[in-house]
């Protein structure tokens, strides 16, 4: 499902305007210095995999990663995605995730910062650049993924209160179908991460993801 033709004309505008424009240091496709990464599911792989018609080896990664990614997660707030790739982490820091360019630039992202596989990005991917909080009544709240976000579609929508006094949280701008968009696509992460971490480590010994099968021993073991 395409997360922008859901969503209502106001909003669909905006991704359409600022992601064209968007400038390098705030790009949520390019990690500079490889500081960060895009977490795959094995099922968004699979289909992936299906659409290009290339092995996994061409797209996924499963190394560890950087001490500083780890710490900067360790130390993410609970309710934010850094939290839950955390816990995805194995004993040796590693996660799937999709490969880079040598520039940090997602491989799948060209040169003119168009996605190839957009029409089957992954969820992290459809969400961004927001995220939802699960409420202590249960309930969904709708949230920016990063505290200081500099995307320009979470901008555009701060602007859509200029003429309103009373300042308003993201959840309180997005319209119910937006809202609702973005709640189904959350709950589809949370699925997600109990298939990963059920099956990722089938998913790799049967894919010879990784050369260093020790990793499996140390699960075995633990």
């Amino acid at each position: 499902m395409n997360f922008k033709n859901n969503l209502k004309n106001n909003l669909e505008n905006s991704f359409e305007n600022n992601c064209k424009k968007c400038q390098k240091d705030a790009h949520c496709c390019i990690f500079k210095k490889n500081v960060g990464f895009t977490f795959v599911g094995i099922k968004d792989a699979k289909r992936i995999k299906q659409l290009i018609k290339k092995d996994y080896d061409y797209f996924l990664d499963y190394s560890p990663v950087s001490k500083e990614i780890v710490v900067c997660l360790k130390n993410c707030d609970p309710a934010l995605e850094g939290a839950l790739r955390y816990s995805q982490l194995d004993k040796h820091n590693n996660i799937l995730r999709l490969k880079t360019k040598k520039d940090g630039r997602c491989i799948f992202l060209d040169k003119q910062n168009h996605c190839d596989i957009y029409s089957i990005r992954p969820n992290i991917c459809r969400i961004y650049p927001f995220w939802a909080v699960e409420l202590i009544d249960g309930k969904i709240k709708v949230i920016p993924h990063d505290i200081q976000s500099k995307c320009g579609v979470i901008k555009s929508l701060v602007k859509r209160q200029n003429n309103e006094q009373k300042e308003k949280e993201i959840d309180e701008i997005l319209s119910r179908e937006e809202k609702s968009e973005i709640k189904k696509i959350f709950k589809q992460i949370k699925m997600e991460d109990l298939f990963y971490k059920k099956n990722i480590i089938k998913f790799i010994k049967d894919n010879d993801l990784i050369k260093d099968n020790s990793f499996i021993k140390d699960k075995k073991q633990n």
